[in-house]
């Protein structure tokens, strides 16, 4: 029997290809994790957006005579909506007010989010009574 020394180069070529293969699997963990986290980010942004119309929107009805303008059309209101896109810090960002089911005591309004060319969507309902917030 003859005494072999080294590698054959099908056991170079299969231990590479092992390398390769478990590197292959590292980069596309750390490629969906980035974007979990991307989305992730996105979505909090969008949460915080959300509750800073609503809380303008509560704000708004503090003025009496803001309150009481919008109790006067309330009806009027029903099922129109509201877009705008320049709402600061929060680049990328589309938001619509729908108002919904509207009467002179409570309008449900509904704040809709939309981000990355609108393939995102958060939509948040609040309902707005006349008796109080």
């Amino acid at each position: 029997m003859k005494n072999k020394k080294g590698q054959s180069l099908i056991e170079v070529i299969f231990s590479m290809g092992v390398v390769i293969l478990v590197l292959v699997g590292v980069v596309m963990l750390v490629v969906v994790t980035a974007k979990a986290k991307r989305l992730s980010s996105e979505r909090q942004k969008a949460i915080e957006l959300s509750q800073l119309l609503i809380e303008d929107r509560i704000n708004s009805f503090k003025d009496n005579d803001s309150m009481l303008n919008f109790w006067n059309s309330a009806s009027s209101l029903d099922n129109t909506t509201v877009t705008n896109n320049d709402r600061d810090g929060f680049p990328g960002f589309v938001y619509d007010v729908k108002y919904v089911d509207c009467s002179s005591n409570s309008c449900k309004i509904v704040f809709i989010i939309k981000w990355e060319n609108f393939t995102q969507t958060l939509s948040v309902e609040r309902i707005f009574s006349r008796t109080g917030l």
